[in-house]
């Protein structure tokens, strides 16, 4: 079973986001988030820390020179292939699945591991997962039930939102072809009728979330959800973790320069604490 890594990426300077008038707090600067995601990729990724990973990216927005050397430093195959449609997205959140299409196809691994340049690996990913992966299902996060407040509501007869900075999936299956295909036909219909109900107020980059949740909750794909897998920026503190789930914990999640309300220190000040009850 040969397992690879996939990301996306933009550059430093300017994204597809930037171009849709999408933007944050603080800019993101992707490429150096890449780096030190890679980083820590081959640092504390166990068995898996020499896998091949590939970071491609689809749009007129490509990374430095510096950074390709940097890539190549630490093994990391950049694929730089524009396509016209990206001029199309309405955001920079499309590319997820269009590049995760078009590496189904190219690939030749197994299992496809998928992370946001956010994501910190700090410790190895149970082989559980991609026993789970490899006999059908597809591994996606999931919020839990803390995190979930800060989302949008899909109302009370479906789970918790999903969280697609982090999929597992077996190349072979298709997921990411249906992953696209299906979000390009939401964005043309602005939702459906669940959403259009629901999340009037939300913005509309969040359907690349959304279009998995409507397959996960109408069966239309084998999801398996996985819940505190990460903890950091945007997520629940990590005091609010069951006890038995504090081994689960794969990733620190954080942006390059983080959002005024999240308190970094004491964040990992907590985690450390937590982590002696494991």
């Amino acid at each position: 079973m040969k397992i690879a890594l996939i990301t996306m990426i933009e550059s430093n300077g300017r994204s597809t986001n930037d171009d849709n008038g999408i933007t944050f707090e603080n800019q993101r600067y992707y490429e150096d988030e890449a780096i030190l995601c890679f980083e820590n990729w081959r640092k504390n990724g166990g068995d898996l820390s020499d896998i091949p990973i590939y970071t491609y990216c689809p749009s007129k927005h490509v990374v430095s020179a510096k950074t390709k050397e940097k890539f190549k430093e630490l093994n990391v195959t950049y694929i730089e292939k524009y396509h016209e449609e990206t001029e199309e997205f309405e955001s920079g959140f499309i590319n997820v699945p269009f590049c995760g299409m078009l590496l189904e196809r190219e690939l030749k691994e197994d299992i496809l591991i998928h992370i946001d340049l956010d994501m910190n690996l700090i410790k190895p990913i149970d082989q559980t997962l991609f026993d789970i992966v490899y006999n059908g299902k597809i591994v996606v996060g999931q919020y839990d039930d803390i995190s979930k407040k800060d989302q949008r509501f899909i109302g009370e007869d479906w789970d918790n939102p999903l969280d697609t900075g982090f999929i597992i999936s077996r190349r072979d299956s298709g997921f990411y072809h249906y992953f696209f295909n299906e979000l390009m036909n939401l964005y043309e219909t602005n939702g459906d009728e669940r959403w259009q109900k629901y999340c009037s107020n939300v913005e509309k980059y969040f359907l690349e979330e959304y279009v998995i949740e409507k397959a996960y909750n109408e069966g239309k794909l084998d999801i398996y959800p996985i819940q505190y897998y990460q903890v950091g920026e945007g997520y629940a503190s990590v005091n609010t973790f069951p006890k038995d789930q504090l081994s689960n914990i794969y990733f620190w999640h954080e942006h390059l320069y983080p959002n005024s309300k999240y308190d970094k220190v004491r964040e990992r000040i907590a985690y450390f604490k937590r982590m002696k009850e494991v």
